[in-house]
């Protein structure tokens, strides 16, 4: 049963994840079009929204599971022997996973490939994705 419970909780945490970083991309780069002067209707937003979801998901949601695969055990392991808070721990350890695996692919690149997440505000909206895939790890397998 725990076991189950920790695949779902790590399937449920990349899902999060994935679909809410997916949103702040779109949402970052329909922003710097708007601010280009291009007129973009609520319409368009969504219909954008989605398509990202559906297009850049399967692959964003892969980088995703890879920096989960390392920042959940490693929560588990401090929220042990720290005995911390389990929400916190697992908050800053989604967070921490999608901070490193933008700075991983920046360097790698030579360019962040998630457009949304090359301002200082679009980064810190990816880590708050992580942040919330990993609360959502700490309460699915609590």
């Amino acid at each position: 049963m725990r076991i189950a419970r920790m695949g779902a909780g790590f399937v449920l945490a990349v899902i999060v994840t994935t679909v809410l970083g997916s949103i702040a991309h779109t949402q970052f780069v329909l922003a710097g079009l708007i601010g280009l002067g291009i007129e973009i209707t609520v319409s368009d937003r969504l219909s954008t929204t989605l398509q990202d979801i559906a297009g850049m998901g399967p692959m964003f949601g892969m980088i995703v599971a890879i920096a989960f695969l390392i920042a959940m055990p490693a929560a588990t392991l401090v929220y042990r022997f720290a005995g911390m808070l389990r929400y916190l721990v697992y908050g800053v350890a989604g967070a921490v996973a999608l901070g490193v695996a933008l700075a991983a692919m920046g360097i790698v690149f030579d360019i962040t490939p998630i457009a949304g997440a090359r301002t200082m505000t679009g980064f810190i909206a990816q880590m708050i994705a992580g942040a919330l895939g990993g609360l959502t790890f700490a309460r699915v397998t609590r």
